[in-house]
């Protein structure tokens, strides 16, 4: 794995964690943020399988 692919799923992965912290404090609550979530976790997936 070249090294700006490293970089890039490393800035997706904090993106999916700080999502994560602020829908928690919400209580899940924020319809917006599920499905901010579930777009960054997407991309995450998807970069990560094409760069194998």
């Amino acid at each position: 794995m070249h090294c700006d692919e490293k970089r890039t799923l490393f800035v997706l992965k904090e993106e999916i964690e700080k999502t994560w912290d602020i829908l928690k404090k919400s209580d899940f609550q924020d319809s917006a943020l599920q499905k901010k979530l579930n777009e960054v976790i997407s991309d995450y997936v998807e970069y990560k399988n094409s760069s194998q």
